[in-house]
C-alpha cells in the first residue's frame, strides 16, 4: 500500500464522517417502482394485453380505432418496504404521461379486490393498438390470460372500489404527481396491514367521449426517470439513531484512519450522540463515486474500533450509529447536503434520523 492510498483513505474516511444538524425524522419516507403494471385493451376475447411493455393506456381511442376503451393496472409491493404495524400518512403517485389525443381529461384511481397478472406480451410502434395476450396475462376479461381466472365483469368491473381514491386532470405531456388523499392513504394503509388485499389500483380515464386515450410510461420503460414511482411517508413510532462526532456541531472524537499491522486500515471515531444508539454500522464505496456505497459491517457489537484489510483501490467509509431498530446519518456531502442512505437491498437498517441533545 503506498502512502499516497492510505492518504486519500484517510482523507476520504475524515470527511465522510462529517456530519450536520438535522432535524428529528422520525417519519420515514419510501419511495417504490411497480411491481407489475398493464394495459386492459378491449376485446370481446380478451386477447390483447402489453404485459411488457414500455406503456400503458387510459382512456378511449378515436373513431378510428372504434372508440375503444383501455384501462390501466399497476401495483406496488408496499409490505416489502413498510414495516408492519407502520402508520401511513403520506401517499404520492407520480407518472409520465407520454402521448396523448386530446387534452385536459380526468384519470381516477381506484383500489383492485382481485389479483391479476403480467406477462410477456409486448406491442410494437406507439403500443396503442396492443399485442396477443401470454399467458398470465391481464386483459380485458381475464385477470390471468388463457386460465378461469375472470373478471367479475369486463374490464375489471366488480373487482374494483367504484369510489375513486383520487382524480387528477391530465392534459400536455409531462409528469403527473396524483398528490396524496385520505382514500390513497387508507388504501396504502390496508395494503400494510393485509399485505395478501394488495392487488393495486385501475386507472380509468375519460370513457364518456372518444378521443380521450392518456399513454403513460411503464416499468418497462428503458428510460427510468419517466417510470412510475409511488412515495410513501409513514412512522413506526421507533426512536430515531443520531451521529457520530464530527469535531464540529457534534463534539466528540471525530472519525480518524490509520495504518494497523498487517497491511490492515484502522477506523477509529467517537459515540453517537444520541443515549440509545448502542452499536455501529460501517459502509465503504469507491472513490470515484462518493454517491454509492454499501455495508462493511452491519454491526460492530458496540466498539468505536475497527480494523479490516482494505479492498483494492481507494475506498471512503462512513460510520452510521445504530439502535435495534433504525440507523442514523450518513453524514452531509462536500455540499452539507445529508448523503442518503444504501439502497433497500443493501441497507443495514431502515433510516430515522434524532436529533442530537
Amino acid at each position: 500500500m503506498t502512502r499516497q492510498r492510505i492518504r486519500s483513505r484517510f482523507a476520504a474516511a475524515a470527511v465522510c464522517a462529517l456530519l450536520g444538524s438535522v432535524p428529528a425524522a422520525l417519519a420515514e419516507v419510501v419511495t417504490l417502482a411497480p411491481a407489475k403494471d398493464n394495459t386492459l385493451y378491449q376485446s370481446a376475447t380478451g386477447s390483447l394485453s402489453n404485459g411488457a411493455g414500455q406503456h400503458f393506456f387510459v382512456g378511449r381511442t378515436d373513431a378510428i380505432s372504434a372508440g375503444a376503451i383501455r384501462r390501466a393496472v399497476i401495483a406496488f409491493d408496499v409490505a416489502a418496504s413498510i414495516p408492519a404495524g407502520a402508520v401511513v400518512t403520506r401517499v404520492d403517485l407520480t407518472l409520465n404521461m407520454s402521448r396523448t389525443i386530446a387534452l385536459l381529461q380526468p384519470v381516477s384511481l381506484h383500489r383492485l379486490l382481485a389479483d391479476w397478472g403480467e406477462g410477456t406480451s409486448d406491442a410494437t410502434f406507439e403500443e396503442g393498438g396492443g399485442a396477443a395476450a401470454t399467458p398470465g396475462d391481464a386483459t380485458w376479461i381475464h385477470r390471468f390470460f388463457s386460465s378461469t381466472n375472470l373478471w367479475t365483469g369486463e374490464g375489471a368491473a366488480g373487482d374494483f372500489v367504484t369510489t375513486p381514491s383520487t382524480t387528477v386532470q391530465v392534459g400536455a405531456i409531462g409528469a403527473y404527481t396524483f398528490l396524496s388523499t385520505a382514500g390513497m392513504v387508507a388504501d396504502a394503509q390496508g395494503w400494510v396491514e393485509n399485505p395478501a388485499t394488495n392487488f393495486g389500483w385501475i386507472l380509468i380515464g375519460n370513457e364518456a367521449s372518444i378521443s380521450t386515450t392518456k399513454r403513460f410510461d411503464s416499468r418497462e420503460n428503458p428510460l427510468a426517470s419517466v417510470r412510475p414511482m409511488l412515495t410513501i411517508e409513514f412512522s413506526t413510532g421507533q426512536a430515531g439513531a443520531g451521529r457520530v462526532p464530527d469535531g464540529d456541531r457534534v463534539p466528540g472524537t471525530p472519525l480518524t484512519a490509520e495504518h494497523a499491522a498487517g497491511g490492515n486500515i484502522r477506523l477509529s471515531w467517537g459515540g453517537s450522540c444520541t443515549a440509545g444508539d448502542t452499536d455501529f454500522e460501517v459502509y465503504a464505496g469507491d472513490m470515484s463515486d462518493f454517491t454509492a456505497y454499501g455495508p462493511k459491517v452491519c454491526s460492530t457489537a458496540g466498539a468505536t474500533t475497527l480494523t479490516f484489510a482494505p479492498a483494492a483501490g481507494n475506498e471512503f467509509y462512513l460510520v452510521v450509529p445504530r439502535n435495534a431498530t433504525r440507523e442514523g446519518s450518513y453524514g452531509t456531502d462536500s455540499g452539507g447536503v445529508q448523503r442518503a442512505p444504501a439502497s433497500p437491498l443493501s441497507a443495514c437498517l431502515p433510516q430515522a434520523i434524532a436529533a442530537c441533545p
